[in-house]
């Protein structure tokens, strides 16, 4: 994709109307899962799949699984793997461009799900945390390119990201699920490298509740692209800056594997509560 002399946005449309290509609707809502995928991906139906070989130059995702076309609680959606983390390489550009191909299928809502490190005692491993607002210290800005008027405004507006009615609906469906969930301002970090205890008390100290490797280059890109965005992230660990203790990779996977289901069951709950018209 980088070689090519074409608009970021008129590869975004070439690429959608490809993967549209006997389809029989357009997706209405984009979900974008780094936690809780394989469980979506089983509960859809009319499902079309394409396999990660076959999709376009320049979409890539972090796992190889494949681009799932599909219904939802009714709901027409496209699912994906998170898109690549900023330490996997490729410009900015490069790590967003699933969210530009989303946009340009069609859909409204984009969906996004992370896993990331909680630095508050009330978000405990397997929790879920309903994503309220950023702090972009990934080192990626999608937005640094030449400007281009069709793929979004110049200077957007990034006060509040994550759509309020979608925050609150998922608080709603975790309450009756009785899924342990919290709001939380989420900082994103370049990785791989797990933050230091300085880092992590930083970071506590302006204003973070969670930390991880990913979600906001693409929130700031679905936001500029016109999408109401909701992010969700299970906790994997919990730390505390001033008693720390050396992270437990089996705790951390036997913690996801809790928060999936999680997710999974919120999603599809958000889903039915979706009006008729998302943009509405």
């Amino acid at each position: 994709m980088g070689s090519s002399d074409h608009p970021i946005h008129q590869r975004a449309r070439d690429t959608a109307a490809r993967l549209l290509d006997g389809a029989d609707r357009r997706p209405r809502v984009g979900m974008l899962l780094g936690t809780g995928h394989a469980s979506i991906a089983n509960q859809l139906k009319d499902k079309r799949s394409i396999r990660h070989d076959d999709l376009p130059d320049g979409l890539k995702f972090a796992q190889e699984s494949p681009l799932l076309f599909g219904v939802l609680e009714d709901v027409s959606v496209v699912l994906a793997d998170a898109p690549l983390a900023s330490y996997e390489g490729g410009s900015a550009a490069d790590l967003t461009y699933p969210v530009r191909v989303i946009r340009a299928m069609g859909a409204e809502v984009l969906l996004l799900t992370a896993a990331g490190t909680s630095l508050t005692r009330q978000l405990e491993p397997g929790n879920i945390a309903v994503i309220e607002d950023h702090l972009n210290w990934s080192g990626v800005h999608p937005l640094q390119v030449p400007y281009d008027e069709n793929l979004g405004p110049r200077f957007p507006d990034m006060s509040d990201p994550y759509d309020e009615r979608l925050r609150d609906t998922a608080r709603q469906v975790a309450a009756e699920a009785g899924v342990p969930c919290l709001p939380a301002v989420f900082a994103a970090v370049p990785g791989p490298c797990l933050p230091t205890r300085a880092e992590y008390r930083a970071y506590r100290r302006l204003g973070a509740d969670m930390v991880g490797m990913s979600l906001v280059p693409e929130v700031v890109a679905a936001v500029h692209a016109g999408f109401r965005v909701l992010g969700l992230v299970g906790v994997t660990q919990a730390i505390d800056p001033d008693r720390p203790q050396t992270p437990s990779i089996e705790s951390m996977l036997d913690a996801a594997d809790v928060a999936a289901p999680r997710v999974a069951a919120m999603l599809s709950g958000i889903l039915r509560r979706l009006p008729p018209g998302v943009s509405s």
